[in-house]
């Protein structure tokens, strides 16, 4: 999949810490020089810096055909210009853009923007399960989308911790974007195994959450 992110920092850098496996082309703009070697030298990738509204800037690093536009600048209209120019000069599939103020919000999905995400909204939310888990799991939904982001903790009395992704059998149905161990990022595979204190970022959808939520919570 091809990803476009432009501007941002630290936003920036987790959703490139998520996404940034062999199977994803991840294409890196940003306007200020500080933030393009952060995100350099923290995800190991080049980062351009431009100006994410401009047609040739975009162009130049590669934004064509991009399966998923993500504007993050703290100027909701460079977001909208970005991703409007995304969409129509540059054949993107689907943009994605935050906004500062939520009341841009549903102007934005009026204007075309395919998602709009405002940072004044709780996006996250506790699983209403047991209250075991209550406290190990936190969900992102997208609005207006069916992708859900979920981060989950691993203790010993979970029947996942020291199975390997493979063993979970859960390809179909969701992606394991990143795993955090003694504060460092591990970019898994289906041999990589959950341990004990392990922070699991999990992308799936809407429909699959549920299903997801029983097979990490279910007791050993």
């Amino acid at each position: 999949m091809k990803i476009v992110i432009t501007d941002g920092m630290h936003e920036a850098d987790y959703i490139i810490g998520m996404y940034n496996t062999r199977e994803n082309d991840i294409i890196v703009l940003n306007e200020s020089e500080d933030a393009c070697k952060y995100l350099s030298v923290s995800n190991g990738i080049p980062v351009m810096k431009g100006n994410c509204t401009r047609e040739t800037d975009l162009r130049e690093a590669g934004a064509e055909d991009a399966d998923l536009f993500i504007a993050l600048s703290k100027n909701d209209m460079n977001n909208y210009v970005a991703c409007k120019t995304a969409k129509m000069l540059l054949g993107v599939k689907k943009c994605i853009a935050t906004v500062v103020n939520p009341k841009n919000v549903e102007m934005f999905k009026k204007l075309g923007v395919d998602s709009v995400i405002s940072s004044t909204y709780m996006l996250g939310e506790s699983i209403r399960n047991a209250a075991s888990i209550e406290s190990l799991m936190k969900t992102l939904s997208l609005e207006d989308s069916q992708v859900v982001i979920m981060e989950i903790g691993i203790t010993e009395n979970l029947r996942v911790c020291n199975k390997t992704l493979k063993e979970l059998n859960i390809s179909n149905l969701s992606t394991v974007s990143m795993i955090t161990r003694n504060q460092k990022s591990i970019i898994p595979n289906g041999n990589t195994m959950l341990m004990k204190d392990d922070k699991v970022l999990v992308v799936t959808t809407e429909e699959n959450r549920e299903t997801i939520t029983s097979v990490f919570q279910r007791k050993a």
